[in-house]
This record gives structure tokens, C-alpha cells and sequence, in this order.
């Protein structure tokens, strides 16, 4: 084989591979029902105001006013009650699994199995998780998404949220 004919292999593998990389991370950036109910549960649990972006517009619009200011408010309650702040009552998923339970065109049930610690801090939930330090909770919940304005929203019952 000639110096230029390897020389073109290599280059021809690299320019594939390269290819291959750029259209699986797109792959990846798709919206699905499973990340949303993920991303949703991770930011419930890490008690991240942002979950509101997760949800449908029955839960943003409806009579009782901020759902997700209210929920938060109440293990900010909780957490005051026990003598600390609402930070102390973060968790954070481990060992995420999801399953579709039903689907269709414009509703979804996924359930999410997962195991959650408390996420005082970041390395203490590391140094937790490596040595088996601290309580550790099993979240086993189904949620119900609906496909809203292109994109698919938890709504109905969501661990302790409801409409």
C-alpha cells in the first residue's frame, strides 16, 4: 500500500468519525417524554424554581395561583420547622430509570424509578453516595405528560404538585 493511500485511509476514518460524533450529539438534543420527565424531577427534587418550565399550563394558570412558589414555600416551612433552610431539604437522583407506561400523538405516561440523597452540598451527597453515608429514598413515581405547543409538559398529578 502506498504512503498516500494510508494517508487518505486515515483522514477518510477521521472525517467519519467526526461526521458520526456531530449527528449523534444532535440525536441527543431531541426532546423526548422521558428526558422532560427526568429533567422535571431532577429540578422537583433540587428544588429548582425552574421546574415551572416543565409544566403544562394547567398547572401555571389555574385558581390556587403559584403551584410551584407554594410548594416551595412549604418545604421552606418544613425544612423551618426542623431548624434549617429550605436548602437543607434538596435532594439529588441517582440511578435513573424510566419506562413509557402508554403513549400516544399528544399524552404520555412515563414512569421514573430512581434513588435519591439529600444534596445539603455536593460533595457531601458524593462523599455520601461513595461511602453510604445518609439516608438514601426510593422515588418510584408515574407522570403524566402532554404534548404542549411542541413540546411535551408534566401535568396532573406530579409527586407532591397537583392541579
Amino acid at each position: 500500500m502506498q504512503q498516500g493511500s494510508k494517508f487518505f485511509t486515515i483522514i477518510a476514518v477521521l472525517v467519519v468519525g467526526v461526521m458520526l460524533q456531530i449527528m449523534l450529539v444532535f440525536a441527543d438534543q431531541r426532546e423526548t417524554p422521558a428526558k422532560t420527565a427526568v429533567a422535571f424531577s431532577k429540578a422537583y427534587f433540587g428544588l429548582d424554581p425552574a421546574m415551572v418550565k416543565y409544566l403544562c399550563s394547567a398547572f401555571t394558570t389555574n385558581e390556587e395561583g403559584d403551584v410551584v412558589g407554594d410548594y416551595l414555600s412549604r418545604v421552606a416551612d418544613d425544612a423551618k420547622v426542623v431548624g434549617f433552610d429550605r436548602n437543607y431539604m434538596r435532594s439529588r437522583l441517582y440511578s435513573v430509570h424510566t419506562e413509557i407506561i402508554s403513549q400516544n400523538d399528544t399524552e404520555v405516561e412515563v414512569r421514573i424509578h430512581a434513588e435519591r440523597k439529600r444534596n445539603i452540598n455536593p460533595i457531601f451527597t458524593v462523599v455520601g453516595r461513595l461511602f453510604s453515608i445518609g439516608e438514601t429514598y426510593s422515588v418510584d413515581e408515574t407522570l403524566k405528560l402532554v404534548k404542549e405547543d411542541g413540546r411535551w409538559k408534566v401535568c396532573g398529578r406530579a409527586f407532591s404538585l397537583s392541579v
